[in-house]
């Protein structure tokens, strides 16, 4: 299972989120990663950047930022890093993102799990930085808070989902429907150090075979895994799915700064593999505290990632 941010253990990996707006093609061979989870944390590194190096198109990325402090002046522009909050989804290049220092966890619902930390100092263990990864045959997803002093000063994490895609949608059936069951993570944007843990299942449904393919998500079983609060389910239903692609669209490059865009809500998800074998993309909600260790009525915002495999 995932650690909590309370680490005793430090890390020597310096780490950014080098994630560039700018579009980056790739080849359109099959990913080198096996399905079979990995025996040593090399191995976990080296199957990410498997799946990174054959990835065929440019990743779907987000920012986040610290939102400013209650005496801090007005600001009055819409950058992230003025305004703080969420961005919006969008394309962008993570070519150069380093998975050395991931240390393997697990294989849970189909998806091989990573995880890197790095601690601020012995003495109390606080997390300075970590990165959670995912990973099955054509795709991976990764999100992470750069440590302090590095990348980006004014974000406080980073997501993306990447893999190799074909542009088409799933074959289903008329009348019928088919599942892909993963996992998914998220951070609590109030307290970025602090990650959520669930299932993920998505659901293609083709209902007579004439009004188009629709898609449900569903998150379930999510847990705050620093107080052990659980989350409600988190579900969006009859989302179109088109070219492989679903939910909200990504802004182009040049608006991935931006804050307040529409996009910095909801969720976007794709298809990997040349039998669409799995799904990935980002998203973001708000949802109360089911209990266990919260408070009812506490209510979370979470951002985070997402893959699973066809069932």
């Amino acid at each position: 299972m995932w650690t909590g941010r309370k680490q005793l253990a430090v890390l020597a990996v310096s780490v950014s989120l080098a994630v560039t707006l700018s579009g980056c093609g790739g080849s359109g061979r099959g990913t080198g990663a096996t399905a079979d989870p990995p025996t040593t944390d090399t191995g976990a590194a080296m199957a990410l950047a498997g799946v990174l190096k054959d990835s065929n198109t440019p990743a779907m990325a987000r920012y986040g930022a610290r939102l400013p402090a209650p005496e801090a002046a007005t600001c009055k522009a819409l950058t992230i890093g003025c305004e703080g909050g969420l961005g919006p989804v969008h394309y962008g290049s993570v070519r150069g993102h380093d998975f050395s220092g991931f240390d393997y966890r697990e294989r849970r619902r189909g998806v091989s799990l990573a995880e890197r930390t790095e601690v601020l100092s012995e003495g109390d263990g606080m997390t300075d930085h970590r990165a959670l990864a995912g990973w099955i045959n054509h795709s991976l997803f990764v999100i992470e808070t750069p440590p302090h002093g590095e990348g980006r000063h004014a974000h406080f994490y980073g997501a993306f989902s990447m893999g190799n895609t074909t542009g088409s949608n799933p074959g289903v059936l008329a009348d019928s429907s088919a599942t892909w069951s993963g996992v998914m993570i998220g951070l609590r944007v109030s307290a970025p150090d602090v990650f959520v843990n669930g299932d993920a299942l998505v659901t293609v449904s083709n209902a007579g075979g004439d009004a188009g393919l629709l898609v449900d998500v569903e998150f379930t079983n999510m847990k705050d895994e620093d107080t052990g609060a659980g989350l409600g389910d988190v579900s969006w239903n009859g989302l179109e799915l088109k070219e492989g692609s679903f939910g909200v669209v990504p802004v182009a490059n040049d608006e991935s700064h931006f804050s307040r865009h529409p996009a910095g809500r909801g969720i976007s998800g794709r298809f990997y593999g040349s039998t669409h074998e799995e799904v990935g993309g980002l998203f973001s909600f708000t949802k109360s505290v089911a209990g266990g260790g919260g408070v009812d009525g506490d209510r979370y915002g979470v951002s985070g990632v997402f893959g699973a495999k066809r069932e």
